[in-house]
């Protein structure tokens, strides 16, 4: 049938069709091509690139999420792609995550849309994009002494049980979260909660044996693929820590635990009390309930947990409480405190009228009582002298009696003696080996908080942004143990001895040792050098500081570590730009021993960086090692350039500048012929280039958003 003859046919119907939609359209329609008969399916086919305009909003130790836009579904939608840095061997442990929240199908999880390759072969998965705030900022909030009306306990209760219900649905589907924190809830405008991040669940055992799935998601079979995105401390119940130790949903209730102590007190659950008087008892008890120590102590299920904040919003008693009668009546007004009142107040009407008829029946019963008074007076008298001469006779038996009583006390006296002696000797007993017990554990917490503290104090480097937080909780936990005043050559006291030289603070390092604490004699040594030039503000000044590097790094070598990180704590309150600049050519000329002659200009107004010194083979920290992954920040991080001229250095390797967000690079004169670092790059704009130092195949395969200037220098 020809085609003009089809449109023809159908034309009608379609002209009924645009009546009943929009009649006004009707009149004169033509139908010309596909896309006036069906243009969303012609709309969509025409897609090429379903997810468009991606936008950076977030960046963790394994991923980087985009906003992008779902040309095809019409929305915005959140996109997780691996790190650059990964490789194929390392795919599987990104879309762990994928795979997980797949699962998973509740009002109060994160929604998962799709899992694919890109062009690159490289996986992503987009999911729901998180709208309104993570519970962190609300507790920041709250904290702040803002948003008690938005967020009243109630509220922040009813947040926390639905919390409950997203993990109580998983634990049913067989799978733990692991990393429960407030920054892994969202709270949306309209009371909405959703829980995410579910990169550290594992997948539950149904039979003693491990399943093929559960061996495929254990994280702990991926080793150091994960080591970035592993829990965070201070949620981890004690037995989590031990990284083979077997996976358990009581895991998930001490971090929910420590989730509402945290929403309810606005504080780091560093130590959770069963009795805070902020909460009062009824929550003190739940939370106490849900971090005990011993896992079979805790909540058996997240749905018990729920079920005591439930009772605890109607106005019962919780399961844990162990409410005394007051308590219960107490709560029982509350919940039903109009129908009291108004039992109260025809009580008290009633207790009037029986009043004024007692007092009419006390009136009319007086006089009777009168009369009666005389003949009862008279007989008195003759009964009182028969009652003196049986009390006397009464006087004699109780005499004898009381003799007999007394002999039996005193044999009953002695026998109470020696069971009390007995008693005392097993009591005895019992202190002294809860006395023992007690050493034992305060020893084996000494131990974790020791343990925690080194984690700060091993580690290569510290991002700024990261740094005070870690601070913070290192501190706490050093205050924690310390409270218990460990002897004088414990590790603790080095712990803390170390974080005030690390922060400049030399007097109260030096005071630990005035107090007989046992330290290391050569920081003791640069304490005592340095402490007299901190000025006013707490720092050194740019030329001690410099030379206390030059001490750290070059004569004992083994405490360069230590000097990175007060270049990184120094660098919080950033010192005059060319203060500044010294200290960054300090760093460069220790990293690279070779330098002479270093030139190094930097313009704090253009964020511009110039390097000169063929000297300078390395950008990246070459002297300190641990027995952690090693750091890879720039030795120019602190200066944030975003323009670096790099014309006669000797660096040939551009992955160490990965950490710098530049837009200008000039590599004019260098010996750096692989470009591959910079297919990934999204913000670098303009690079500078010598004539026939790379092929056009390399520059072709730059992303077009960076424009290739080639020139002489």
């Amino acid at each position: 049938m020809p085609r003009d003859e089809a449109l023809k046919r159908i034309k009608p119907i379609l002209n009924d069709l645009f009546e009943q939609a929009d009649p006004a359209q009707a009149a004169g329609q033509k139908i010309e091509s596909d896309d006036d008969i069906c243009p969303l399916y012609c709309a969509i086919s025409r897609i090429e690139n379903r997810y468009q305009n991606p936008e950076l909003i977030g960046r963790g130790g394994m991923k980087e999420v985009y906003r992008v836009y779902d040309a095809r579904a019409t929305r915005h939608v959140a996109m997780a792609k691996p790190l650059p840095e990964f490789n194929s061997d390392q795919f599987d442990a990104f879309l762990r995550e994928a795979h997980l929240t797949a699962r998973l199908d509740h009002p109060n999880i994160i929604d998962m849309f799709d899992m694919d390759l890109d062009e690159q072969g490289r996986p992503f998965f987009t999911m729901q994009l998180k709208q309104g705030r993570s519970l962190r900022a609300v507790i920041n909030l709250l904290r702040s002494g803002e948003g008690e009306t938005a967020y009243s306990l109630r509220d922040r209760l009813e947040i926390f049980s639905r919390v409950c219900d997203a993990i109580a649905y998983a634990h049913s589907r067989q799978v733990l979260h692991l990393d429960i924190k407030p920054e892994n809830v969202f709270v949306g405008e309209f009371g909405e909660v959703k829980v995410c991040d579910w990169g550290m669940g594992v997948v539950m055992s149904q039979t003693e044996g491990q399943s093929p799935s559960t061996v495929l998601l254990d994280p702990d079979l991926y080793g150091s693929l994960l080591e970035s995105a592993k829990g965070t401390p201070i949620y981890m119940a004690p037995e989590q820590k031990e990284k083979r130790r077997h996976k358990t949903p009581q895991m998930d209730i001490y971090a929910l635990g420590c989730l509402l102590h945290e929403l309810l007190t606005f504080e780091l659950p560093v130590r959770v009390r069963s009795g805070n008087s902020k909460i009062g008892l009824a929550l003190a008890a739940t939370i106490a309930k849900a971090t005990a120590h011993d896992p079979a102590d805790r909540y058996q299920t997240v749905e018990d947990l729920r079920q005591d904040i439930a009772r605890f919003l109607a106005g019962y008693s919780v399961s844990v409480e162990q409410a005394g009668l007051r308590r219960e009546a107490a709560l029982f007004y509350r919940r039903h405190r109009e129908a009291c009142a108004i039992t109260l107040g025809l009580l008290t009407v009633l207790s009037l009228c029986v009043f004024f008829f007692v007092m009419q029946l006390r009136e009319s019963r007086a006089d009777a009582l009168d009369a009666m008074a005389a003949a009862v007076a008279a007989r008195g008298h003759s009964q009182e002298a028969q009652l003196r001469a049986e009390n006397a006779q009464e006087r004699t038996k109780r005499a004898l009696i009381s003799a007999e009583e007394a002999q039996s006390r005193a044999e009953e006296a002695q026998t109470r003696a020696e069971q009390a002696q007995s008693r005392a000797e097993e009591s005895l007993a019992k202190y002294l080996a809860e006395k023992a017990e007690s050493e034992r554990r305060r020893d084996r917490q000494v131990s974790e908080a020791v343990l925690h503290a080194e984690l700060l104090t091993d580690i290569a480097f510290l991002r700024d942004e990261t740094l005070p937080l870690a601070f913070q909780h290192t501190n706490q936990h050093l205050d924690s143990i310390l409270s218990f005043n460990p002897p004088p050559q414990s590790h603790a006291w080095t712990q803390k001895y170390w974080l005030h030289f690390l922060t400049q603070d030399f007097e109260s390092a030096l005071q630990l040792v005035r107090d007989g604490k046992i330290i290391q004699p050569d920081l003791v040594r640069l304490a005592r050098k340095y402490q007299p030039h901190v000025g006013p503000n707490g720092r050194l000044d740019t030329d001690h500081f410099i030379q206390l590097v030059r001490d750290l790094s070059r004569n004992e070598p083994w405490r360069a570590p230590l000097a990175e990180k007060m270049l990184v704590y120094d660098n919080l309150t950033p010192r005059p730009a060319d203060d500044q600049t010294r200290l960054v050519r300090e760093w460069i000329e220790i990293n690279n021993p070779e330098c002479e002659n270093l030139q190094l200009d930097f313009n704090a107004e253009t964020e511009t960086v110039r390097l000169r010194s063929t000297g300078v083979t390395q950008l990246l920290r070459t002297i300190a090692s641990t027995n952690y992954q090693p750091s890879r920040i720039c030795l120019l991080q602190t200066l944030r350039p975003r323009v670096l001229d790099l014309r006669g250095t000797n660096i040939h390797d551009l992955s160490q500048l990965r950490s710098l967000e530049l837009i200008e690079l000039d590599l004019r004169g260098t010996p750096i012929t692989d470009l591959s670092p910079l297919k990934g790059n999204r913000m670098l704009r303009r690079l500078y280039v010598s004539p026939d130092q790379f092929t056009e195949s390399d520059m072709e395969a730059l992303p077009k958003s960076i424009e290739v200037i080639v020139g002489d220098e």
